[in-house]
């Protein structure tokens, strides 16, 4: 082995007689720097982008919700409090109640969703420091908070002491078989729009907030009466543990979900995207590397004197193609890892002082830097010119 080694430094690191040959060798490295940064740049930036919208859901979707199995509606009780109460790790909780309500401003009507809310939501979802207009809600009070998306659609304003706005909610009566007056089949409540937030597009479309009492007084129903229940974990790395512990105490009556399983098709579209710009890339990394396999092609034809002078030196043929084998990967190696490095100073770089902006915003790129998807570099350069390098070396005879 050692001979070997020898010779497979010598020839990795000697230039050849010929210039032809170190123009391409050169050229090939060159290809395999440029396609592993690129690599790692837009592996970094799918991260960072995955962490940034995951980082919206949290605005919206609380680390672990509570819905009943059957139904819309549940009774939140002291059996369901004193288990949310034992659980160690359960930051805060807060009862919701949320279903359609018609909204009418000015004339202008739209389908929403009403999101009632108690007073400890917003230390659940902070979705307060979303608020870029006016002023978070009163739960007490009769305020809502507008996602801007449905603000803009009604072309609602916000309500102040000099400008009172008031939104009229209104929702079917329950128990209604047979209507005579119309005007009687319904039930009405007159808001103040004190706030727009935003957060995502489909979640500001939507959504409207206010307080828990509001909402069941709209839609009818007793104060225990709720739609959900959502929570916040201490630390994360005990939700899965939280999670089991709510599930078991709870029973097949409630749903316990986490937020990827709030949000499956979200999840599931970030996975896929993620999954197909690892295919794209190795793609491109595979056409670089068809250059090293033409790279190694020309070398031992350019070294077929001294393939056979290792041959009366007592090589055997596959001694021989271990030689070429070990110098492809080696030259692939050392020009991915360089190409690598410099992807990831230049992602270090944008993190701390950034240079590339999101279009129409003086919001930065975002970008992560991630052991696996470091790993996932070098493990593909690994693979793929342990390929295309043995393609190569069977050329020897």
């Amino acid at each position: 082995m050692k001979p070997v080694l020898f010779f497979t430094k010598r020839y990795l690191f000697a230039k050849s007689n010929n210039n032809a040959i170190n123009a391409i060798v050169f050229i090939a490295s060159l290809g395999v720097f440029f396609a592993s940064m690129a690599f790692i740049i837009v592996l970094s930036g799918f991260s960072g982008i995955r962490t940034f919208n995951l980082s919206l859901l949290k605005l919206t979707d609380p680390d672990i919700k509570i819905i009943p199995m059957q139904g819309k509606y549940f009774d939140f009780d002291n059996s369901l409090k004193k288990n949310l109460d034992s659980i160690q790790g359960i930051s805060q909780y807060a009862k919701v109640l949320e279903d359609r309500v018609f909204i009418d401003y000015h004339n202008k009507q739209k389908v929403a969703k009403i999101k009632g809310v108690d007073s400890s939501f917003f230390r659940v979802i902070p979705l307060d420091t979303a608020i870029f207009i006016g002023e978070n809600i009163d739960t007490r009070l009769n305020e809502a908070l507008i996602g801007v998306g449905l603000a803009n659609d009604l072309s609602i304003m916000v309500s102040n002491a000099n400008n009172p706005e008031v939104i009229q909610l209104i929702v079917p009566k329950r128990g209604q078989k047979y209507i005579r007056n119309p005007e009687k089949a319904f039930n009405r409540k007159y808001i103040f729009p004190v706030g727009v937030y935003q957060t995502s597009s489909d979640h500001d479309k939507f959504y409207i907030y206010t307080g828990l009492k509001l909402a069941q007084e709209l839609l009818q129903l007793p104060e225990k009466r709720i739609s959900q229940v959502e929570i916040k974990i201490d630390t994360l790395p005990h939700l899965d543990e939280i999670q089991s512990k709510l599930k078991k105490y709870l029973g097949k009556q409630f749903r316990v979900l986490n937020r990827q399983e709030q949000n499956p098709l979200i999840f599931k579209m970030l996975n896929t995207e993620n999954l197909m710009t690892y295919f794209i890339l190795s793609l491109i990394l595979i056409l670089a590397l068809f250059n090293i396999t033409g790279t190694i092609i020309m070398i031992i034809l350019d070294k077929t004197e001294h393939i056979e002078t290792l041959k009366i030196l007592g090589f055997n043929q596959t001694d021989i193609r271990k030689i070429f084998l070990y110098q492809g990967i080696l030259m692939t190696l050392v020009s991915g890892i360089a190409g690598l490095l410099v992807g990831l100073m230049i992602i270090w770089i944008q993190t701390k002082t950034p240079f590339l902006l999101i279009p129409q915003t003086n919001m930065a790129y975002p970008v992560e830097i991630h052991w696996t998807n470091i790993l996932a570099v070098l493990i593909t350069l690994l693979f793929l010119s342990f390929i295309s390098t043995s393609i190569a070396i069977k050329r020897i005879q």
